[in-house]
């Protein structure tokens, strides 16, 4: 790999990505070795790098920013010869025209592939972009798709394709990359955001977008306004508040003088660089929500002007969206006009013949975006998080569209009450709308005695490129960097860690400088030897513990992060010892924790365990809270666990004359007398009696009663299927059983334990051996005509747990799923059986238990479901009312929701039938489901402590 010759910044952003770069030398000739100096260090300053894109279908133009978009052309729409050629776009035209096109056929565009990526709700790396226009009966020119992943990746090797081009002799993977990310980007979204640079073929750092703003104010204003903003005072806070095109990102920066022992100095001396600090304090959590929600603002006005009394579908909602997209953009830019006319075709019409027609004009515009998203809010003022909001196409976007109200509690957080924000810096495309700049800073300075100062001369669209370059500068020694102190602090779960009142023990303090070690040494903590345990990480944003410190948890102060299971010690060790902790934060994003044995042998040194959390791999959501390292422990004891170990033993030991019959069929009941009732079996327990039983499968085929019991324990020990450390594995070598069937096939309660089994473990089957199983299954429940060489049907009894186990496979595509469907709904025309209707439910839900949103049915298909079901006696039909609310729900996507008559009639029979409240709310607007609502939809009790997410 050759020498880095640049530090290139890049702003891979929601709307727009900008590229800026500096040489790292002299290069003796060329225009970046002529770059003017910088103010700082006397290196150059950055610059930004026009990138070549597609303008029109047969020209190409060097822009200053790339359109985060793509676009993916009919046959002959793009000159294959085009010059310069493009040939890393593989049949995707990248850039302005995409944003272009996709305007007028947004069925064949992406756009806010960067917002996708910290959705929890979807498969990032499955095919599912564009969002919402792929359902449409009527759609003819139906495009491609990709994933958010693989968008991200062509908006980069766009990137580099330029780039390279321009510099052949300096390739953009052997230089100084820094790639820029929300600061309150997930872990998950982070990490997704690096697999796609990696296969990009770019290994860059990653800077924070607020950081990066800040950066580039300080290479335009120089020490000298870090003299100005601290002023007379010790210390000076300043807020960042960035709004992209997908989201809102706050940070709280220190500027702050140093004393001779490097520490905050309350002195008036000024000094030079070397006597002020500048920190990163605090960092914003994810708000998804900036310009997308803007746009989508406009457009819900103006399709209550283009269709009054009905909602346009969803392919022609999209195409408004990317025409009030470009509506927003000019009359909120530089020399705004007074209107912007916007055209909508009809199904089936050209854009120029009856089209649908309107505009948006400067004043609406202005109107809608200020009082919408900056209204005036005190400084004690909450988001609604409840329900409600402005929300479409599956994002899940913030329910309360008020910057300024999560500014409020963003600064009530992080500032004390009393205290001032000192200097403001504003960032994103937004804020070249002078009105909308302003009325943040009436907001901010009503909140306190005086107006914060506002830092200028940066560049809204292109600070964070820019920034990102000097931030890459300042590593190479030629400029200031920011001191960036965890923004959290960590801690270690102790005992059982459930609701409130649980206990958890500082082992990193919030404020904490990478590769600093804190030890916790106050009192010994237990530590379990020889067998798998769980360490349960929380961080907290807020709290001011030291490392030691035992305290209580928290839903307002701490957040679950994703917990660690290993086996310490040696697998024979057993019991516990005591141990003192010990914390460090890596540079490369882990957490490493060491348990330090107390005390230790004569004739040896004390033993450490060592462990590393990797911060990057999870976020709170996906936390599973179960006891850790605590002395206190709902684990049976090692006396009681091995009786139980010993019960599966001799009923499916490999020794022979071991386990006869009437041990296979007390096997269960065997099992609760000696480790309790199995509803309060905890996760890791049924996990240890799976691990146990998993290797004794072949014995299951000693008798029907061994294979039934072997079914109902597996199915019961192993759901939902994921969770727990090590579900993956343990759901794969399970699966390899579906493919030797049963053994004692005539038997029904064999059959019925086997469809329930799997139906438990379906939530961790991936989509191929989901697939798998529809293509085994299918033949058993399809019409005559469907499916060659239809076997004899299973007895009545058992194909009611096979048709519930098929309607749980929410990984298969969904037109097997709305195939399926179609099946059972034949049947209620002479089947009474309210397990059909159960079972429809589940499949034309509209947010899946546990699958990707993108594999929900058709809202046109599940609305053809409700309308036989609306025909039923529905007080003969146990489910009706929950398989109505689960096909009706709205869920804020325009694509997946059914319209607003078929959800009317529902919310009428659910009344009529006193149906649960919640059930009726949900159908008329947006609810959030509760915990207690995913256990429901289970079916089964789950595991104490075990979350559905």
């Amino acid at each position: 790999m050759g020498e880095a010759r640049f530090i290139v910044g890049i702003d891979l952003g929601t709307t727009n990505t900008v590229v800026a770069q500096a040489p790292l030398g002299d290069l003796g000739g060329g225009t970046a070795a002529r770059a003017p100096a910088s103010p700082l260090a006397g290196g150059p300053v950055p610059t930004i790098v026009p990138l070549a894109q597609r303008e029109t279908a047969g020209t190409v133009r060097s822009l200053p920013a790339l359109r985060s978009a793509l676009y993916a052309p009919t046959p002959g729409e793009v000159p294959v010869a085009t010059d310069p050629p493009f040939p890393e776009e593989g049949g995707w035209v990248v850039g302005e025209l995409a944003v272009r096109r996709g305007a007028e056929v947004p069925s064949r565009h992406v756009a806010s592939a960067k917002s996708w990526l910290c959705h929890p709700g979807v498969d990032h790396r499955e095919a599912i972009l564009p969002w919402g226009t792929r359902g449409d009966e009527d759609e003819t020119d139906r495009g491609p798709a990709m994933s958010p992943v693989e968008a991200s990746r062509r908006l980069l090797a766009h990137v580099r394709s330029r780039w390279d081009a321009e510099h052949p002799d300096a390739p953009l993977s052997q230089q100084e990359v820094v790639l820029t990310v929300p600061a309150s980007f997930d872990e998950v979204a982070r990490e997704l955001t690096a697999e796609a640079a990696r296969a990009a073929g770019l290994e860059p750092r990653f800077l924070e977008e607020p950081q990066a703003a800040f950066y580039s104010w300080l290479q335009s204003a120089g020490e000298a306004g870090l003299t100005e903003v601290l002023g007379a005072g010790p210390a000076a806070r300043v807020l960042v508040v960035d709004v992209g095109g997908g989201t809102t990102d706050l940070s709280l920066l220190e500027i702050a003088r140093r004393s001779g022992d490097g520490e905050r100095d309350d002195g008036d001396a000024a000094g030079g660089p070397e006597a002020v600090k500048v920190s990163r304090v605090a960092v914003g959590r994810h708000l998804l929500l900036g310009g997308d929600n803007m746009d989508l603002a406009l457009a819900v006005r103006a399709e209550e002007r283009l269709s009054p009394g009905a909602r346009l579908d969803a392919g022609r909602f999209a195409q408004l969206v990317s025409q009030c997209r470009r509506a927003k953009e000019q009359l909120l830019g530089d020399a705004p006009p007074e209107r912007v006319a916007i055209a909508i075709a009809p199904r089936g019409a050209a854009l120029v013949g009856g089209a649908l027609r309107t505009e948006i004009t400067r004043a609406e515009a202005d109107e809608l975006v200020l009082t919408g998203f900056f209204p005036p809010v005190a400084r004690d003022e909450r988001p609604a998080r409840a329900r409600g909001g402005l929300v479409a196409f599956g994002l899940p976007y913030e329910r309360d569209a008020a910057i300024t109200r999560h500014v409020a509690e963003f600064v009530a957080r992080h500032v004390p009450e009393g205290a001032s924000v000192d200097a403001l810096l504003l960032n994103g495309g937004v804020f070249r709308a002078a009105g909308l700049a302003r009325r943040l800073v009436e907001v901010v300075a009503s909140w306190q005695s005086s107006s914060p100062h506002v830092l200028t001369g940066t560049d809204p669209d292109r600070a964070v490129a820019l920034g990102a370059v000097a931030y890459g500068m300042a590593l190479a020694g030629r400029g200031r960097r920011i001191e960036s102190r965890s923004a959290r602090g960590y801690y270690l779960g102790l005992g059982s860690t459930e609701g409130a009142g649980s206990q958890v023990v500082c082992i990193v303090p919030r404020g904490a400088e990478e590769g600093r070690r804190f030890v916790a040494r106050g009192r010994p903590f237990g530590l379990t030897l020889g067998r798998p345990a769980r360490f349960d990480l929380w961080s907290s944003d807020v709290a001011h513990d030291q490392a030691g410190d035992v305290v209580g948890v928290d839903e307002e102060r701490f957040t679950r992060s994703r917990p660690l299971g290993v086996r310490v010690g040696a697998p024979g060790e057993k019991g516990e010892i005591a141990v003192a902790l010990e914390g460090e934060l890596s540079a490369l994003g882990t957490l490493d924790l060491a348990f330090v044995e107390a005390g230790g042998g004569d004739a040896r040194p004390p033993r450490r365990f060592r462990l590393a959390f990797d911060l990057r791999q999870g976020d709170g959501e996906g936390a599973t809270p179960l006891p850790s390292v605590a002395r206190a422990s709902i684990r049976p004891s090692d006396k009681r666990l091995e009786e139980g170990g010993a019960a599966i033993e001799r009923v499916f030991g490999k020794a022979k004359g071991q386990g006869d019959e009437r041990d296979a069929k007390n096997l269960l009941r065997e099992l609760e007398r000696v480790l309790g009732e199995r509803a309060a079996w905890p996760p890791d327990l049924a996990r240890q009696l799976v691990d146990r039983l998993l290797p004794l499968a072949k014995q299951r085929r000693r008798s029907a009663e061994h294979e039934r019991a072997f079914y109902a324990l597996l199915g019961f020990t192993l759901r939902p299927g994921f969770g727990v450390t090590g579900d993956d594995a343990r759901v794969d070598t399970a699966f390899q059983l579906f493919r030797e069937k049963l053994t004692f096939a005539k038997e029904m309660r064999g059959w019925q334990q086997y469809w329930i089994a799997w139906r438990r473990m379906a939530g961790g089957l991936v989509e191929p051996a989901q697939l798998a199983m529809r293509d085994e299954l299918d033949r058993h429940l399809a019409p005559h005509d469907a499916r060659s060489r239809k076997p004899k049907p299973p007895k009545a009894e058992a194909e009611g747990d096979l048709i519930e186990l098929l309607s749980w496979l929410e990984r298969v595509p969904a037109g097997r799923r709305a195939e399926l469907g179609g099946w059972l709904l034949d049947r209620t025309w002479t089947d009474r059986d309210p397990r059909l209707w159960a079972a429809l439910g589940r499949l034309g839900a509209r947010e899946p238990a546990y699958a990707s949103a993108h594999h929900a049915i058709p809202a046109r298909v599940a609305e053809r479901w409700i309308d036989h079901l609306l025909r039923e006696n529905w007080g003969e039909v146990p489910t009706a009312a929950r398989a109505a609310w689960s096909m009706s729900r709205v869920v804020g996507d325009r694509s997946r929701d059914l319209g607003e008559a078929t959800r009317t009639e529902v919310v009428k029979r659910l009344t009529a039938i006193g149906a649960d409240p919640r059930w009726i709310l949900g159908v008329k607007e947006l609810v959030a489901r509760e915990e207690k609502e995913r256990a429901e939809l289970f079916g089964d009790d789950l595991p104490p402590g075990l979350r559905i997410l």
